[in-house]
């Protein structure tokens, strides 16, 4: 069978730090000056025919705000500049949401790692949940932007619980949500956000109270979906929602499990 016809991407342009600005400043939002990061491999076809990576940091500072120890942590995606355009077929969006706070545990096993934190019952429901979120969401006949923005933004004032989940899962300081990729079915392509780096993050947060040693035993959790845009042919059944769970722990202080690269 022949391999799809691979479509160059349209690059979103963004605005870098200076690579000879030199390190970058715990309290510059722009960037992160990485005191331990971490890249989990991800498979998201069939937009992405090659593997995506999410990266995690995060720096520390002994004496934050108030003199209380603080850590600034950022993430991003990285991937190759390629896509599968027959893959589009109606308007979608991708995005992914994470969260860093109050969880921690050991990645290992399916579901990106997220089944050694919280086991496989908790992946499955949460997935079948945010799915069926989505799902309600994009069928409503209600106008709506960035689907997984407004269904996380949902969740602020009062935190669902998911069955076999942490009881936290949704109830954290900072649960930023970032659009990386919208399909056009009209001229089967797609606008992809570039891809990030410890210079460029596509987010960085503050977390107060929160030591280096801290930090390392936290377990950030990333959510990324592919869901139809307002206006789109609306899917029949929730698997038609696509999504992904990713869990990462960054590596102890002082050592990095992965480069920009």
């Amino acid at each position: 069978m022949a391999r799809p016809y691979l479509f160059l991407l349209a690059i979103i342009a963004t605005i870098f730090s200076p690579a000879t600005a030199g390190l970058c400043n715990f309290w510059d939002t722009e960037c992160v000056d990485p005191l331990a990061q971490t890249a989990i491999s991800i498979t998201f076809p069939p937009l992405f025919l090659e593997s995506i990576n999410f990266y995690y940091a995060f720096d520390a500072d002994a004496r934050g705000k108030g003199q209380e120890p603080m850590t600034k942590a950022g993430f991003w995606i990285g991937y190759e500049a390629y896509v599968n355009n027959s893959a589009i077929d109606i308007n979608r969006t991708s995005e992914i949401a994470v969260r860093v706070g109050n969880l921690t545990g050991t990645p290992s096993g399916n579901n990106n790692g997220c089944d050694g934190v919280w086991g496989s019952d908790c992946s499955m429901n949460l997935k079948n949940y945010l799915r069926q979120t989505l799902f309600d969401l994009v069928t409503s006949g209600k106008s709506y932007q960035d689907p997984l923005r407004t269904v996380i933004g949902s969740f602020r004032d009062n935190p669902p619980p998911v069955k076999n989940c942490p009881p936290p899962l949704f109830d954290v300081q900072r649960f930023p949500v970032e659009e990386f990729a919208v399909e056009n079915e009209e001229d089967m392509t797609a606008v992809i956000k570039k891809t990030g780096n410890s210079d460029s993050p596509w987010s960085t947060f503050l977390i107060d109270n929160m030591t280096a040693a801290e930090q390392a035993e936290q377990v950030a959790v990333g959510i990324i979906t592919r869901t139809p845009m307002y206006g789109s042919a609306m899917p029949r059944t929730q698997e038609e929602i696509q999504l992904e769970l990713v869990c990462a722990q960054a590596p102890s202080p002082g050592t990095s499990s992965s480069s920009d690269d």
